[in-house]
């Protein structure tokens, strides 16, 4: 089913891009106009009507929001739109765009994503217990975050190894942000001792998985904070990747968990905590001891991502 949904969405993709310069047209906008838009430069448009660049997810689900927002004052056009995608579609698959819901390219994008309760099941029982099942299907199937507060955790590195020999296996790295590499670093000055015993032991943790070739540091120093760095990139790369956050900061955990609770759809975001003598286990409501909802919680990561609006989020390209 997996297989089955990203290649419709890959079709999905591959029809607007050439259909691109006939959509452009019938909106009534020019290279630059239609660029500036989308957040494209003018040979970046050309390039993609022209075929000289692939088209990705991102690119496609921002002229998707264009498209949609011509289509609340023209919905004339839609039936127009809709002729010029099935006519540009592979004949042997059928006519994605035959039918567009409420007249929405966004809403059929993400219409294209499984029910992930009916794929993959983590911590089914009341203690959400991440078990070793759950591994295989986290490395075969999400990219995994972490943040410098797993590191600090006694036992962390042993119980990492399963999954982080999982994920090599499937050719993927365990992500951490440049920002809490820094973290870390700057806590190891710090003038409380216990803090320096856990940035020491995060640190070596830290460089025993680089020896091993189980992590990847992604970012520059112009990224945010750490917390509005992971909103940043799981509120960019949600709708295209599966992804899967372990961390110890409750801020941080109510924060990514908000994004499930937004109406940006793409993937749900698993965001896990690592106990030590118990394991890994989901975040879970109770867990956040203010009682403060998920609702209200997401007010913050808008105001977040507002802030960093303007963020290229440099280093970090894409996920894949």
């Amino acid at each position: 089913m997996i297989d089955f949904y990203y290649q419709l969405r890959q079709r999905m993709v591959e029809t607007m891009q050439v259909s691109l310069k006939q959509i452009r047209q019938v909106l009534g906008f020019g290279v630059q106009e239609f660029g500036d838009l989308i957040g494209l430069t003018r040979q970046t448009i050309n390039n993609l009507e022209t075929q000289k660049n692939k088209m990705s997810s991102i690119q496609y689900i921002a002229i998707c929001a264009v498209i949609d927002n011509c289509l609340k004052d023209k919905p004339e056009l839609l039936p127009i739109l809709s002729t010029i995608l099935c006519s540009n579609e592979d004949e042997n698959h059928g006519n994605i765009f035959e039918t567009i819901e409420n007249g929405s390219l966004l809403k059929k994008w993400f219409l294209c994503f499984p029910d992930e309760s009916k794929i993959l099941r983590f911590g089914v029982d009341d203690t959400g217990i991440i078990d070793q099942t759950d591994f295989n299907n986290i490395a075969e199937n999400y990219r995994v975050f972490l943040d410098q507060t797993a590191l600090y955790e006694n036992g962390f590195s042993e119980a990492i190894q399963p999954l982080s020999g999982l994920l090599k296996n499937n050719g993927n790295k365990i992500i951490i942000p440049l920002r809490s590499v820094e973290a870390i670093q700057n806590q190891m000055i710090s003038t409380n001792r216990e803090e320096i015993t856990m940035a020491q032991r995060a640190m070596k943790i830290l460089m025993d998985m680089q020896m091993q070739d189980l992590v990847e540091i992604r970012g520059e120093k112009s990224d945010s904070n750490v917390i509005s760095t992971f909103v940043s990139v799981f509120a960019k790369f949600k709708c295209v990747n599966r992804l899967a956050l372990i961390t110890c900061d409750r801020k941080l955990a109510k924060q990514i968990e908000a994004l499930n609770n937004d109406e940006m759809g793409g993937f749900h975001i698993l965001v896990l905590k690592y106990e030590n003598g118990k394991g890994f286990r989901k975040w879970q409501e109770e867990d956040f001891q203010d009682k403060e909802s998920i609702e209200k919680i997401y007010i913050n990561s808008e105001n977040i991502q507002e802030q960093n609006k303007d963020d290229e989020l440099k280093g970090w390209g894409v996920i894949s």
